[in-house]
Parts: C-alpha cells; structure tokens; sequence
C-alpha cells in the first residue's frame, strides 16, 4: 500500500497506551432495564429527567423528487416535564442503525450472543488512577443493546484520535492495517490522518469496514469510543399545549440520520417499530427563547428550511398573549426564510400566512433556491435587497435578532451578510461591523441556535 510505503522509513511517535480498566462478563442473574440504557443517566444540557412519552401523530409537510421528506411529529407531553419556552429544544435519546449494529456485532464475533446478559464492572487487578464505569453504561446489558443505545461509532475520531487508533491497533491482527493505525495514531502522521480522516469524513464504523482484521473489545468500545449522544429538536409551539410539535427533514444525497431514521420509522411502521420516544428538555446558553419581556421588543426572525420551527412557537406565544390581553403591545416582527420550491416544499406557508393577517407577523420574506423566477435564491439575497429596512430595525435597543439553521456553513455566511450589509448601511469597515455583531451576541440582542441533522 502507497502509504506503508511513504512512512516506511519513518519512526512514529506514538501515545503511551491507557491502563485497561473494564470488564464486560457473562451474567445468568442480571436484569437489562426495558427503558433505553441511557434512560437513567444525566443528559448534556439537560434540565431535568428523561421523560417516556410517546408519538400522538404526525403529517408529512414535503416529499418527493428534487427535495427533502420533511415531517411534523406530535409528540404527547409528558405530565410531568418542565414548563419551557418558546425556542426551547428537547434532546430525543436515539439509537443506532440496525444494519451497523449488526456489522459490528458480527466483526466482534458477539452475533450469537447479543442479546444475552453482561455485567459491566472494573477489571482487576486496576491500574488506572480513579476509574469509574462511565455513567450512561448501566450495570447490566446486552451486546445489542449497548452497541445501539450508548456507544457512538459514526463520529469523526479527532480529539481522541491518537489514542483510539493506537488502542485499535492493538486489535488489530493484519500486519498492514495495524501500521495504518499506527500512522494515523502517530504525529509523524496529522498530515496523512488529515487527508485520509478528516477529508474523506471517515468514521470509527468506516474504519471497522475497511481494517477486516480489526476485532476490539466489547470492553474497549466502553473504555474508548464516544457516548451515543441525543439528538437536539426545537420545540415548535407553546408550553401547556398538551403535545410537542417537532419538525424534521431527512438527509439526503446518500446520507442516513441515525435520529431521523428512527423517527421515520416509528411514524411510518407502527406495526414494526414502537411508538415510544425518551426525551428531556434542553437548556442552552444564551437561551434562544421568546419570552414575555420580549413581547413588546422588535424581533427579526432567520430559519431557512426548518430553521422556521421555533419561530411557530413564538408566533404562536404572541397570538396566545393578544388574546389574553387585548391592550398588549406587540413590537415589530419579521421573518426570514427559504425552501427549494414555492409550489412543493413552502412548509408552513398557510399557517405563516394567517399571523400575517392577524397581524402577529409584519412581513415575511421568502427565498426559493430552486424556482428559476425566484427574485430570491438564498435568505442572503434578501438580507441584501433588504439591508435598508432590516439594519435600521437591527438597530434599534428594543430589537433582537434570532438566527437558526444549519451551523456549518448556512448560518456563517448569514451572519457575515448580515454584517457586510450593517457596514455599508453605517459606511464603516467591516471589521467593525464583525465585532458589533460579536457584541451583539454578548448582550443577549442577537441569539444563535445551530440545528444538527442526524
């Protein structure tokens, strides 16, 4: 292989390897919990308990040729989650792709033993300082069940990168693909680990598929490998509601959402997969919320695709607090948004419509990447067409800016419209306008949430 060859004469500084510390045995006593394994562990972000509800229905608000399925899911409440906010998330616990559970079961010759009991304890003789079963592992377990609800196998391998691979080379019989490791584990190999990882987006599962001879531990997939973490979701509607709206699009272009294809199972083979979903509610810093302080505020709104969701719950919370309170005076609000298709993918155009001419809404404006007539491609364009009017309300003490979307790139480049547009309007250096936008966020006048899809 190219790469031996290129690092064959080099020496590798490799990381001093970990103490072992667990041990996973056969169990003819132990009880596997019914609940998902990770049902009792505290969450990441989490503000209270993981709540068992399950999924009321649902409707499909896009699919077909040329653009995402996107689905609307209802979820019941549960009767004793906690009062949230509009723009609040929940975190909904997921699970792993039955097909790559069932490869690596296979890989780590478990297939035939699943789905019998294991104890997860520390091994002994211990020689790690202070060792602890990591929490979201419960005392007992399956094979199956832990490989589906607490183990991450589709990340990247980067922070931990060095001492993974190396760990996995040693689990590694063929004499090549342990030296692959052991490059790619090196510092001798960032370059090459780069190239190869990082680029190709190649993860621990991608590894396990191209090394055959790689076997390791159900022990050392604890010990190593990432927590199966749950997966965020806006809440798009008001608290005491009785139900959770929650708006989901499937990935496309070859890619699987771990998430959102146990979602879609659920709501499309209710006969196959259980209805029952766990979930707690989420509590970022700074909170994107909408809350009664900011009724009488000026609000700019930008969520393309399903980055609108939250926005249904504030709209939602204006029209509740108007129909309590006639007198309450409502500031400006205006939404910015875009799909593919005016005609196939406009996702809550009627409903949006309506707070229009309530008079919940003053405007929305609307971009259609993929509608040749489109005065709009992207939000940018009309960030851009608009910069006049939405710069001067920005402006403003009483307004606040609220931008969601996808994180990695789409909302980037909307903030440094936003910010390009602000320094033209002010004829001052853009620089000065990055740095405003920057103290913007530090006082709570502009609230960045970015949405992962999987």
């Amino acid at each position: 292989m190219d790469y031996i060859e290129q690092y064959k004469n080099t020496p590798l500084t490799l990381p001093k390897l970990p103490a072992h510390y667990i041990e996973t045995i056969r169990s003819e006593n132990g009880q596997v919990m019914q609940d998902h394994l990770q049902s009792n562990s505290k969450q990441p972000f989490g503000t209270g308990p993981v709540h068992k509800t399950s999924i009321i229905g649902y409707k499909v608000l896009a699919e077909g040729e040329g653009v995402k399925t996107v689905y609307e899911m209802t979820i019941k409440e549960p009767p004793n989650m906690e009062e949230f906010c509009p723009g609040d998330t929940i975190g909904i616990l997921t699970q792993n792709l039955p097909s790559d559970v069932a490869f690596v079961l296979d890989r780590l010759h478990l297939a035939e033993i699943a789905d019998c009991c294991f104890e997860v304890k520390l091994a002994k003789p211990v020689k790690k300082k202070n060792p602890e079963i990591p929490p979201y592992i419960p005392k007992f377990i399956t094979p199956r069940r832990l490989l589906t609800e607490c183990i991450d196998f589709r990340i990247i391998p980067r922070k931990v990168r060095f001492v993974t691979l190396q760990v996995l080379a040693n689990y590694t019989s063929d004499p090549c693909e342990k030296r692959l490791l052991e490059i790619l584990a090196s510092k001798e190999g960032s370059s090459f680990y780069s190239e190869f990882i990082v680029r190709n987006e190649m993860t621990f599962l991608h590894l396990l598929k191209i090394l055959s001879s790689c076997r390791p531990s159900l022990a050392m997939l604890i010990e190593h490998f990432p927590r199966l973490l749950a997966r965020p979701y806006s809440i798009a509607n008001c608290s005491q509601s009785g139900f959770l709206r929650v708006i989901f699009a499937m990935l496309n272009e070859g890619k699987v959402g771990i998430t959102t294809t146990m979602l879609e199972n659920k709501l499309l083979y209710a006969g196959r997969f259980d209805r029952h979903v766990y979930l707690y509610l989420r509590q970022i810093k700074p909170a994107f919320q909408y809350r009664e302080e900011d009724l009488e505020k000026n609000i700019i709104m930008i969520g393309p695709g399903t980055g609108v969701a939250p926005y249904l719950g504030f709209l939602e919370y204006r029209k509740r607090a108007k129909q309590s309170n006639k007198k309450v005076k409502l500031g400006t609000a205006l939404l910015l948004t875009s799909c593919r298709h005016r005609d196939r993918n406009n996702l809550f155009e009627e409903e949006i419509k309506q707070y229009v001419q309530q008079g919940l809404l003053d405007n929305v404006y609307e971009a259609f990447s993929r509608d040749p007539d489109s005065r709009y491609k992207v939000v940018q364009d009309i960030i851009e067409d608009k910069k006049e009017e939405l710069i001067k309300l920005l402006q403003e003490d009483n307004t606040k800016l609220y931008l969601c979307g996808e994180g990695r790139t789409m909302l980037p480049r909307i903030q440094d419209t936003i910010a390009t547009c602000m320094s033209k309007i002010k004829g001052t250096p853009k620089v000065e306008a990055d740095a405003l936008m920057g103290e913007y966020k530090k006082l709570g006048k502009y609230l960045y949430y970015s949405m992962i899809r999987y």
